[in-house]
């Protein structure tokens, strides 16, 4: 069902493990204030999901334009992104609650037979287990990056399960923007 044109590959991918264990111990870091880019108080209902580059120097750095598989989906720092995402794989398979409620973008679209939008990262972590089902999981523990379904609505993860996003203000922030528990795995 993908085809070549939205499904762009990802060259230079790094080891499974070691991604793993660097995207945790980013996690952490970042749970803990380290490493943080902009500033530290972001305001009543901000989001702190991965922002892009604040600064000149950090922007020259980032991919061009051609280099940039997720431009379809609006999103302008492909690095920052990549960074968002494994965060958002080693925070959902370690069942973080608090980590995964940083790396949503509110408010957050979640279909299925009871569908909801989600106002709060208070009420995400209090519904997580119904929001963050076996399949979305799955789904996401699978995913690489590489094979990421990009469009114009975002990134999709899986067969639907889970969907990526950038925020409209600049600095653009990176995040989970709808989530579909109901979906089941894609069989071959």
């Amino acid at each position: 069902m993908l085809n070549s044109m939205t499904a762009l590959p990802y060259a230079k991918r790094k080891k499974k493990g070691f991604a793993a264990f660097a995207a945790f111990g980013i996690a952490l870091s970042l749970l803990s204030g380290c490493g943080q880019t902009g500033t530290s108080n972001m305001g009543a209902g901000a989001n702190k999901a991965t922002t892009a580059p604040t600064n000149q120097a950090e922007a020259t750095n980032a991919m061009s334009k051609e280099d940039n598989p997720f431009e379809a989906a609006g999103i302008n720092d492909p690095k920052a992104f990549i960074q968002m995402f494994e965060l958002a794989k080693a925070a959902v398979a370690a069942d973080e609650k608090a980590a995964v409620a940083e790396l949503i973008l509110l408010p957050l679209q979640v279909n299925g037979e009871t569908p909801m939008k989600i106002k709060s990262k208070e009420e995400f972590i209090e519904k997580y287990d119904q929001i963050m089902t076996k399949p979305v999981k799955d789904a996401l523990a699978a995913q690489q990056v590489d094979d990421l379904f990009v469009r114009d609505q975002g990134v999709m993860v899986g067969n639907g399960q889970l969907w990526f996003g950038a925020s409209a203000e600049e600095p653009q922030v990176y995040g989970i923007i709808a989530v579909n528990p109901d979906v089941a795995p894609a069989t071959s």
